[in-house]
């Protein structure tokens, strides 16, 4: 029979069975298609090995007048700016209080119990302490510091330093001491909370149970510009500044006459700084209106109230039940609610601004699950693709079922798009209700307390998987390790375990982290799908490489070399099922003529092979193909194949072409 080329459609299709996709790829991870062919991602590296405290949820880059180049890095802890490599702290101060002796020491303890009456900082907050004399032993050097708090009641809290103290029960400080609280932290993770203690104190009778629940957001951020300085705002929170002139560590200060709790902020082309559900300006203690546009006077955000001297003003929009996001693109703002999406144009006085619905059953699922491109908007909603060019349509989306059905409810706010130009690629990033197995990437020991996998996106930062029989705790992860193992956990019998073996998480828990991507290809309008897991990401702009963020706390630049870090970028596509004719034949293969462009290392070839449409895949390793591969031998039978292409060595990189395998019918021995 002649040669039988393995040219498949481009893009992933899971809309279906894989053996009624034939003729398409069923599924990958970190590849991507150019020019219809698959090929491997670029690898990452970290930014800098500098660890920032907390989650980062946001990063936002700008160039400052004089041609300096920004990153901020907002936290569910604290807000940093990047300047070139170096890290600074510019956390808004919550308030700073001026304190007398407020220190109480215990005996051999390097804990120090600080009282502050009605400090009203939360449990993990930062405080930093100055003009403290040295107290009961220990310097005034390690009290005049920045201290984690430790929440004791209203009143107390405890900070930590090195020196323990001498006799205990000593009150001191002096007269001087001043205690500068930041901005408390946000909630980590999503929560959906019922029963007793759910929701804010006092929002319902004592010993009632809830019944109707709670809904607890992960802090998200919103950054924009106001001219070359940073506008941002946390959810719920109030409005800050940072004055890039000053530069270095110089905090951001809030922005006292906007609104005090919003949910959503920007800066409109037009110069007016808009804040979206949000309350009322002019009294602090009111409640968010989630729905209500408020913006200040044209070319002063400290500019609200509006008078017929002013443009300030506000708008109460409907079609929903909370302002999620918003985006400016040319000549308007999109806002999005949870359920419809509006415009809002600059008109000029007496109205400032028009308001149109744009789209109904079109919401967004999270404050950053959009990206603008060339004067359109793509976001992902609560069950579909979207996409605004001159109006709202649904994007044909070939994974759709499989994204939006292993969403996760509860994380969804995590959800976040980033764009990368030079390939023209959008991409969504987001938490799943389980965690997938991964795989071994090489043989291991009983005693190895390293283990290297496929991936560990998804996997908790510490808790415990499952090789086999073998349990086995873990401290640490990267993203392709698990390190600090216990072997053997729990009874189990610690044993060597092969290449390929399947490793899964074994408490059961749902992904907290965006741990899966998938990506639309502008130009060709496909699909494909894979498992990294990140935070936040932002197109390289002034950069040289994009960014991205992961749970830990660092940053890392992608597109960067072929591997992950120094471990291998494990990457694979796999093809849906195909067969001779109408499936009525057995298949045999006998040669493979395999067709690669191969940058660096080598790239495997494998066959999934079964009989019925229902049957278990069997594997059928083809080889190992190099830049000098002209053809591999192999006998593989089979009613269906399916066609895998993997590669897991440090330095791999390759490209498919149309690779041709030489087959006929036969039986089935």
């Amino acid at each position: 029979m002649p040669l039988l080329k393995l040219d498949f459609q481009p893009g992933i299709n899971k809309e279906n069975t894989p053996y009624s996709t034939e003729g398409g790829w069923e599924d990958s991870d970190k590849i991507r298609f150019r020019a219809g062919k698959p090929q491997k991602i670029g690898g990452w590296e970290k930014y800098l090995t500098d660890q920032l405290i907390g989650v980062p949820r946001a990063l936002h880059i700008w160039r400052a007048l004089d041609g300096t180049t920004y990153t901020a890095i907002g936290t569910h802890i604290k807000i940093y700016v990047d300047t070139g490599g170096v890290y600074s702290d510019v956390t808004p101060l919550r308030e700073t209080q001026a304190l007398t002796n407020p220190f109480t020491t215990t005996a051999s303890s390097a804990t120090i119990t600080v009282t502050d009456v009605a400090h009203g900082a939360d449990d993990g907050a930062y405080v930093t302490i100055s003009g403290s004399t040295s107290v009961d032993g220990i310097p005034d050097t390690e009290i005049n510091a920045e201290h984690v708090i430790t929440y004791v009641d209203a009143d107390t809290y405890t900070i930590t330093v090195t020196t323990t103290a001498t006799t205990g029960g000593v009150t001191g400080g002096g007269a001087s001491v001043s205690a500068a609280y930041q901005i408390n932290p946000g909630q980590i993770d999503g929560l959906y909370q019922y029963g007793f203690g759910a929701g804010a104190w006092g929002a319902g009778t004592f010993g009632t149970v809830r019944t109707t629940g709670v809904s607890l957001s992960p802090r998200t951020w919103s950054m924009t510009n106001w001219g070359e300085d940073l506008i941002f705002s946390y959810l719920g929170g109030p409005v800050f500044v940072w004055d890039t002139s000053a530069g270095g560590n110089t905090r951001a200060t809030e922005i006292t006459q906007a609104p005090s709790k919003n949910n959503f902020v920007t800066v409109t082309k037009d110069r007016h700084l808009v804040c979206l559900g949000c309350n009322d300006p002019s009294d602090d203690s009111s409640a968010i209106d989630t729905m209500n546009v408020r913006w200040c006077s044209q070319e002063d955000y400290t500019d609200w109230v509006p008078v017929i001297e002013n443009t300030a003003g506000s708008q109460l929009l409907t079609g929903g039940t909370q302002i999620l996001s918003c985006a400016n693109i040319e000549g308007q703002t999109m806002i999005w609610t949870d359920e419809d999406m509006h415009s809002m144009q600059y008109i000029g006085p007496p109205y400032t601004f028009g308001f149109q619905q744009i789209g109904t059953s079109t919401g967004i699922v999270s404050p950053n699950a959009w990206i603008a491109y060339n004067n359109s908007v793509f976001w992902m909603g609560q069950n579909s693709f979207y996409v605004f060019a001159g109006g709202v349509n649904t994007m044909p989306c070939s994974v759709q079922r499989f994204v939006f059905d292993n969403l996760s409810e509860d994380q969804s706010r995590k959800v976040f798009a980033c764009l990368n130009r030079e390939f023209h690629e959008i991409t969504w990033f987001y938490p799943t209700k389980t965690i997938e197995d991964t795989t071994l990437n090489g043989a291991i020991g009983a005693a190895d307390t390293t283990i290297t996998v496929a991936t560990t996106a998804g996997y908790q930062e510490s808790g415990e998987i499952l090789i086999g029989s073998e349990r086995i705790t873990y401290t640490g992860k990267t993203d392709t390790r698990f390190t600090g193992c216990t072997r053997g956990y729990a009874g189990t019998t610690a044993a060597a375990h092969a290449d390929d073996a399947a490793v899964s998480e074994n408490a059961g828990d749902p992904a907290l982290e965006p741990c899966r991507y998938v990506t639309y290809s502008i130009l060709e309008q496909t699909w494909w799908v894979g498992r990294l897991e990140r935070t936040a990401w932002k197109d390289k702009g002034a950069l040289k490489y994009p960014i991205a963020t992961n749970r830990g706390g660092y940053l890392f630049n992608h597109e960067f070399g072929y591997d992950a870090e120094t471990d291998p970028l494990v990457a694979f596509i796999e093809s849906s099922d195909f067969d001779l004719g109408e499936g009525d034949q057995m298949m045999f293969i006998h040669r493979v003529l395999p067709d690669f462009t191969i940058d660096s290392g080598s790239v495997d070839l494998k066959f999934r092979s079964r009989y019925y449409p229902l049957s278990s895949q069997v594997n059928e390793t083809v080889g190992n193909v190099t830049n000098s591969t002209t053809k591999i031998d192999t006998r593989i039978r089979g009613r269906q194949m399916a066609f895998r292409i993997e590669s897991d060595e440090t330095g791999d990189w390759w490209k498919y072409g149309s690779t041709r395998i030489d087959q006929r019918p036969d039986g089935r021995r």
